[in-house]
C-alpha cells in the first residue's frame, strides 16, 4: 500500500495529525504519565536529573495540555513561563523562578553535560542557578545550601508537586467548564427537537 493510500485511510479514520495535535486529552494523559514516573524517580536522589526531566516535561505537556483545551496554538517551545502564560496559569514568584529553573533541565541540563552555548551556560550558572542559593554563615563557616522555596529537588518534592497542582486544577477547571457547556448544549438540543 502506498503513503497516498495510507494517508487517505487515516484520515477517513479520523486518526490526522492535526486532530492528534490538538486533542487536548493525549497531550494531558502524557503529562501524567511524565508526573507518575517523576512520583517514583523522587525517591532515587542518586539520579535527581531524571526526576528533574521527567517531572519538568510532565509540567510542560500539562500546559501544553490547557493551552489546547483552551483552543489556542500548540506552542513547540520549553520555556515553561511562557508556556504558563500563554496557558493563563499563575505562579508566585518563587514558582517562577522553579519554572526558569526547570525550563533549563527541559532544554539542555536534563540531556547534556552542558548547553550548545557558553552564554547560555553563563547565564544558568550566574543567574538561574543563584536564585536557588542561600548563602548563609553560622558561626565562623560560610554554609551555601538548596533554597526549599524553590529547588525542586526529590528533597523538596513538594515544589514540584506544588506547580503540577496549580495548572492541574486550571485543567480541571478547563474540563468541568467544558462538561457544563456539553451539558447545557444538549439540554438545548433536546428543547429544541
Amino acid at each position: 500500500m502506498n503513503g497516498n493510500i495510507r494517508a487517505r485511510v487515516r484520515e477517513i479514520c479520523g486518526f490526522t495529525f492535526d486532530k492528534e495535535r490538538s486533542n487536548e486529552t493525549f497531550w494531558y494523559n502524557r503529562a501524567v504519565s511524565f508526573h507518575e514516573g517523576a512520583s517514583i524517580l523522587c525517591h532515587h536522589e542518586a539520579h535527581i536529573l531524571v526526576f528533574l526531566f521527567n517531572a519538568a516535561l510532565s509540567i510542560e505537556l500539562l500546559l501544553k495540555a490547557i493551552v489546547v483545551a483552551n483552543k489556542g496554538e500548540i506552542r513547540f517551545e520549553h520555556n515553561l513561563l511562557k508556556l504558563a502564560k500563554a496557558a493563563e496559569v499563575s505562579f508566585s514568584d518563587n514558582q517562577k523562578n522553579t519554572l526558569e529553573f526547570m525550563s533549563e533541565i527541559l532544554i539542555w541540563n536534563g540531556r547534556y553535560p552542558t548547553p550548545t552555548k557558553a552564554g547560555t551556560w553563563n547565564d544558568f550558572q550566574d543567574v538561574v542557578l543563584q536564585k536557588h542559593i542561600i548563602r548563609e554563615m553560622i558561626g565562623n563557616a560560610g554554609v551555601i545550601r538548596a533554597n526549599p522555596e524553590t529547588f525542586p529537588s526529590p528533597n523538596n518534592y513538594e515544589n514540584y508537586e506544588v506547580l503540577w497542582n496549580i495548572a492541574n486544577q486550571k485543567w480541571s477547571e478547563l474540563q468541568t467548564n467544558e462538561q457544563k457547556a456539553a451539558a447545557h448544549n444538549s439540554k438545548q438540543h433536546e428543547q429544541n427537537s
